[in-house]
């Protein structure tokens, strides 16, 4: 284990019981959601789709249906 998420851990071992059981139902998607990912980018069928969403996402920008995102708007 890397010592960052040792320290993490320890961290969170000082708080309460339900919060630490909230963070490890986050910990538990995160790592779920990374294993879904890596499942769909590994599959073959995935360059296609992919390569189906640049030309729509191109499209769209080609046809003024987009808009720039500065610094960091997009997380608002």
């Amino acid at each position: 284990m890397i010592e960052a998420l040792r320290e993490v851990f320890d961290e969170a071992a000082r708080l309460s019981e339900e919060e630490q059981k909230n963070i490890v139902e986050i910990v538990r998607q995160a790592i779920a959601a990374e294993k879904r990912w890596n499942t769909l980018l590994h599959d073959p069928r995935s360059d296609y789709v992919l390569r189906e969403m640049v030309a729509e996402a191109l499209a769209e920008d080609a046809e003024g249906k987009t808009e720039e995102i500065m610094g960091n708007d997009f997380l608002s």
